[in-house]
């Protein structure tokens, strides 16, 4: 090959590659769109990006969903401890629900069809995250972490290393993974309709309980009263559950003693 043959074919090759990587840079994912606003941030993912789990549905983007559903949908999610002191909990509170709605709805309205919206609250028990979108008619609410607690990242026995579950209520049921063993149930993914059965009114509720307390100066006697009965029988059924587990083995005598002067400590 002579000199000039060589420059020309270095030219050519360099030519070549200076077209394509523009293509190369096109063909890479776009920075994904983010808003950063207080303790709320919104990102739109690829679905492509994602788990096989979400790549394999058929995405109805945008949605249309109004403030009002959002809000129902926000105040209406619950979850549960797993542990011998869990208690069932909401994931959202009132004053999260109230701040995030505008963003979130707008969000949602504006999404679009090949992208979910993921999100991040930082709340004063810690961050709670998680995937919004629609398939098949429903709503996902897929939870990723809930008050610094990742549903992946702990060491329960039984629960699949997670520390908590959600709770479906009305209208709300798991998504279920088909595969060749049967169905398996996703504790920490949502499915429901836009419209819930029934309205939240937790919010409602709680000015009324502290209208009440203001006015009525008998009712705190009044509601130690029923939170004593309340909590007698919360003890009972927690020594009972106690016992069961020294029953079957599961835990030594000295762990159920200790479990147990903890539970007496606690309610008495």
């Amino acid at each position: 090959m002579t000199q000039k043959t060589k420059i020309n074919y270095l030219l050519q090759a360099g030519l070549i590659i200076f077209f394509l990587l523009p293509l190369l840079f096109a063909g890479c994912s776009a920075p994904e769109k983010r808003l950063e606003k207080k303790r709320l941030t919104l990102v739109y993912r690829l679905q492509s990006g994602l788990e096989s789990e979400i790549k394999e549905l058929r995405l109805e983007h945008p949605i249309e969903i109004s403030r009002e559903q959002v809000m129902n949908h926000l105040l209406s999610l619950y979850y549960e401890e797993l542990s011998l002191m869990g208690k069932g909990k909401y994931v959202f509170s009132p004053n999260d629900a109230l701040e995030i709605t505008p963003l979130v709805t707008k969000a949602l309205n504006r999404i679009k069809a090949n992208t979910i919206l993921y999100y991040e609250v930082d709340t004063p028990h810690g961050t709670t995250a998680g995937s919004i979108f629609r398939a098949k008619g429903k709503i996902h609410w897929r939870f990723k972490i809930i008050k610094g607690s990742d549903f992946a990242n702990s060491s329960f026995p039984g629960h699949r290393g997670s520390t908590w579950r959600l709770v479906p209520r009305g209208g709300q049921s798991f998504r279920q993974i088909k595969n060749l063993f049967g169905s398996r149930v996703q504790e920490n993914w949502i499915v429901s309709g836009l419209d819930l059965p029934a309205k939240s009114q937790r919010s409602l509720r709680s000015r009324s309980s502290q209208k009440s307390s203001r006015d009525a100066s008998p009712a705190p006697k009044r509601k130690r009263t029923e939170s004593s009965s309340t909590d007698q029988g919360e003890l009972e059924k927690r020594l009972q559950f106690l016992k069961g587990l020294r029953d079957k083995e599961l835990i030594d005598d000295n762990e159920y003693e200790r479990k147990r002067k903890e539970l007496l400590d606690q309610f008495l």
